[in-house]
């Protein structure tokens, strides 16, 4: 738990980019170094989700869906890991359009993403805000801890809390029987 957030890639560089998504809210922090400058700022899902991204992933997965092969139902089993790449590949795409990024393989910036949700954060919600206070401090200044403090705190809080009452919320369905992921061992649901 000492080194939560480690902001480096391996040989000690320094990223161009970092991004800390909280998965259950619809802000995230971007820590954006290119060029030597530091610029922080909170980039929000409206901003990356839009009819554009959407109609992207459909093409996408439509292509996936429809392709020829000699083994069609291994491609079909194979389509959720499929989905979840070009999920991920679209919404990268998009994120870094909106940061100014060109789609230039040779300028193509350096990224880190911190998913920042868990046991973690339920559990140790102060070194969190902590090693995302490290990150700003390594790379942006004691300025900028004290600048976005307020919106760290405030995001870790929102994040914990949401956390809480989706937990709260399984344990209710689980209780209930309402859950497909929970089962007892004395269940007849004959």
């Amino acid at each position: 738990m000492k080194d939560l957030f480690n902001s480096q890639l391996p040989g000690g560089e320094r990223p161009d980019i970092q991004l800390c998504i909280f998965p259950h809210l619809t802000e995230m922090l971007v820590v954006d170094l290119r060029g030597g400058a530091s610029n922080i700022s909170l980039l929000n899902a409206s901003d990356v989700f839009t009819t554009e991204f959407f109609k992207s992933v459909e093409e996408e997965f439509s292509e996936s869906l429809r392709a020829h092969t000699n083994f069609p139902f291994a491609q079909l089993i194979n389509l959720p890991i499929q989905l979840e790449e070009t999920i991920r590949d679209t919404v990268m795409s998009f994120i870094l359009d909106r940061l100014g990024v060109t789609q230039d393989p040779d300028e193509f910036p350096t990224v880190i993403v911190f998913i920042v949700s868990g046991g973690a954060l339920t559990a140790q919600p102060d070194q969190v805000l902590e090693g995302l206070k490290k990150i700003l401090r390594d790379h942006c200044g004691e300025a900028a801890v004290e600048e976005w403090q307020e919106d760290l705190s405030r995001l870790i809080t929102e994040e914990s809390a949401m956390l809480q009452n989706v937990s709260a919320q399984e344990l209710n369905e689980a209780l209930k029987g309402d859950s497909p992921d929970y089962f007892t061992l004395w269940e007849n649901r004959n």
